[in-house]
């Protein structure tokens, strides 16, 4: 009797998993599975373009474990250890396409935020600020 029960649910399992992967085929790439935290943050990050976008404050994604996010307007980008403090309101933030750096520009000066691979612990990707509540 245990082992039909045992039979049943792998077959089952398998059923499932294979019409789960048939289905959503389009969506899932395998290769996701085997990327490190910083790769797959990077795909997301490095083509962005921003322009001199202002920093209006922090979000909240309240759907995935209230993650901090700073909100540009169209833009939020995770609000990262390395980023934190140095970026304020009101600050003008602007980022070429495939760069890894920020030009952050208060009270007419400008600096830079390079990205830091080493000190780097994963965030989550950067999205659209209206797929978040404001806080």
């Amino acid at each position: 009797m245990k082992g039909n029960i045992k039979i049943t649910f792998l077959i089952s399992l398998t059923g499932f998993l294979f019409l789960f992967f048939y289905f959503n085929s389009e969506k899932i790439n395998i290769s996701d599975f085997f990327e490190s935290e910083t790769d797959s943050f990077l795909q997301d990050f490095s083509p962005i373009t921003m322009g001199r976008e202002k920093y209006l404050g922090e979000v909240a994604d309240t759907t995935n474990h209230m993650n901090a996010y700073m909100d540009f307007g169209k833009i939020c980008l995770p609000m990262l250890d390395q980023w934190k403090n140095k970026i304020h309101l009101g600050d003008y933030v602007s980022k070429e396409k495939d760069s890894l750096t920020l030009l952050v520009e208060r009270n007419n000066k400008k600096y830079y935020l390079h990205f830091n691979r080493k000190n780097f612990s994963g965030a989550p990707p950067p999205c659209p600020c209206k797929k978040l509540s404001k806080n």
